[in-house]
């Protein structure tokens, strides 16, 4: 999609169960959280502003259900939501409980660039937590950095991603070595072990 392609640290084994819902939730900020929540809660993650902001920008593509961002059209539109956006968000979610989904970015939703950040400029923000980042002076000046400059904000957006994929790791016995990225392993644990552990002794 025209993101930058960055290495990240190998090793890293997964998980013998999936995360629930609740604790999904309790680590991920709300659509309707504020900038100075996100900050708050990603600051425990480690995350700094501009790491915060940079991730944000994931939302240059894909696309939300009106559920996440209808309260800032009914009963009453939120202030600082461009007119033109809101009315034809409107459209789309006629109502406050529509199922319908539009895009996250309106200039460029199937590109990976920093068009995100000339919507919070623009007051094209889809969730308060994009468009509260342009409001908040902590952040503010962060977004209008990104902005102008796509190659800075690859920069960051990649330390960031780096940062995240180091969120937790488990170490020792914890975890497995998936043969198969996509599901867990059947009993083939202490197989995959020795085979990884001959690999890593062949390199010496």
């Amino acid at each position: 999609s025209g993101g930058p392609d960055y290495d990240v640290p190998l090793g890293r084994r997964d998980g013998l169960s999936f995360a629930t819902r609740n604790a999904t939730l309790q680590n991920l900020p709300a659509p309707f959280a504020n900038a100075t929540a996100i900050l708050s809660s990603l600051a425990t993650k480690n995350f700094d502003p501009t790491d915060v902001v940079a991730l944000s920008g994931g939302h240059t593509i894909g696309i939300s259900h009106c559920s996440s961002f209808t309260g800032r059209l009914y009963p009453t539109q939120d202030p600082t939501m461009d007119q033109t956006f809101a009315k034809n968000l409107k459209q789309v979610c006629p109502t406050a409980n529509s199922s319908n989904t539009t895009v996250l970015d309106i200039r460029t939703p199937n590109k990976f660039d920093n068009k995100y950040y000339v919507d919070l400029m623009n007051r094209q923000g889809l969730f308060t937590s994009d468009q509260d980042l342009y409001t908040n002076s902590r952040t503010r000046g962060i977004v209008t950095s990104f902005a102008v400059n796509q190659t800075l904000f690859f920069e960051k957006f990649v330390a960031a991603m780096v940062k995240m994929s180091q969120l937790s790791v488990l170490t020792g016995m914890a975890g497995e070595i998936r043969a198969n990225c996509s599901v867990r392993n059947a009993n083939n644990n202490s197989l995959l072990a020795s085979v990884v552990e001959e690999e890593a002794r062949s390199e010496y």
